[in-house]
């Protein structure tokens, strides 16, 4: 997990140069699912919060500005965060929903580990990733037991002065989804085995995979059955900012860019129906939420722009019914809402110190 300066100067100059179409095309399916609780944390400042959907009942998780908590366990039991230390070394640490049993899974790893994810379907298992801030040769991205991050499993070696970003595991347990970026911040989306093996290049080299650094999920996602992948890529051949949403089969093949390149995208999130790709798009530089068939279908813009609100990174309900997403007014006043797919119900929760890594679980509000 990055908070370096020149990478959020990047998500900037991402929203500045954007710009968008505006049609309106039908909404899509829905499968049927709980709406539970929400999860919203970050980095530096360090936080984990969890929420009812209708901004009720906000606690705090962990020990205060030390901890980061950024997704639910499968079943939503648990809350996956990490804990600083005095020196900024994360370890991945576990908690309920109501903030109790808050435990540091392992006090003698042998570097630093940041857990981005569980694994699926079980959640035995989290990916994690390493800076290598006492040896960068163990840089890189690492599964460990969920139990007690015992059993280290290196998943992939990151470049010299690159970044290894992961994603997470396919819904179906066997692949593991990641972007290697290289010293000039190209992105190169890979999947390989749950122990390393087997990589599969996804993206061409003529695309980039777009990182807004600290929305470390939501720039690739898997399809609910684990079939297909969905990413938002910048197009480096046409001499300036271009950026789409991309789908492309798990195996590599047929790559087919699925919305226009004058609408560009920052993100792409695959509803847990299946039916539906939300992204991060907008009107005239300013970022909204946005959704797509992943055959190109539909698209459809969720969120308006008034007076200079930028929406981002917009994530799904359980049920495929609701984004949850981060929202930046003029002031840079950071905050999180829920929107219905049909723009309807718009609805802050809080706000936060900066725009926050998002989940919504199926833990029973309270």
């Amino acid at each position: 997990m990055r908070s370096h300066p020149s990478r959020r100067l990047l998500l900037v100059a991402l929203i500045a140069t954007a710009l968008f179409a505006l049609p309106v095309l039908p909404a899509a399916a829905t499968v049927a699912g709980t709406n539970g609780k929400i999860l919203f944390g970050q980095v530096f400042p360090n936080y984990g919060v969890t929420i009812n959907p209708d901004g009720s009942n906000p606690i705090a998780i962990g020990p205060v500005d030390s901890t980061t908590c950024n997704i639910w366990s499968p079943n939503s039991s648990k809350v996956l965060c990490n804990l600083w230390s005095p020196d900024g070394v994360p370890q991945p640490a576990t908690a309920n929903p109501d903030g109790s049993g808050f435990t540091l899974l392992n006090q003698n790893l042998p570097f630093d580990l940041f857990c981005l994810n569980w694994s699926h379907p079980t959640g035995s298992r989290l990916l994690c990733h390493s800076e290598g801030m006492a040896n960068p040769a163990d840089a890189g991205l690492y599964t460990v037991r969920a139990s007690d991050a015992g059993d280290i499993v290196r998943v992939s070696t990151t470049l010299t002065g690159g970044f290894d970003n992961g994603y997470g595991y396919s819904p179906d347990g066997s692949r593991i989804l990641y972007t290697q970026f290289d010293s000039n911040e190209h992105g190169t989306l890979i999947s390989v085995k749950p122990d390393g093996s087997d990589p599969i290049q996804l993206s061409p080299p003529e695309l980039s995979i777009i990182d807004l650094d600290f929305f470390d999920r939501v720039g690739a996602d898997w399809s609910p059955d684990s079939s297909r992948v969905a990413f938002a890529a910048q197009k480096l051949s046409l001499g300036r900012f271009i950026s789409a949403v991309f789908v492309v089969n798990a195996d590599g093949t047929s790559l087919r860019q699925v919305t226009p390149s004058g609408v560009g995208a920052l993100s792409a999130q695959w509803s847990p129906s299946g039916a539906t790709i939300a992204f991060s798009g907008g009107c005239c530089g300013l970022p909204q939420a946005w959704v797509v068939h992943p055959n190109g279908g539909g698209l459809r813009r969720i969120t308006t722009a008034v007076n200079g609100d930028v929406f981002l990174a917009p994530v799904w309900s359980p049920d495929s019914t609701k984004l949850l997403l981060d929202k930046n007014d003029r002031t840079n006043q950071a905050s999180v809402w829920t929107v219905n797919l049909d723009g309807s119900g718009l609805l802050k929760l809080a706000d936060t110190p900066q725009p926050s890594i998002l989940d919504w679980g199926s833990a029973p509000a309270d």
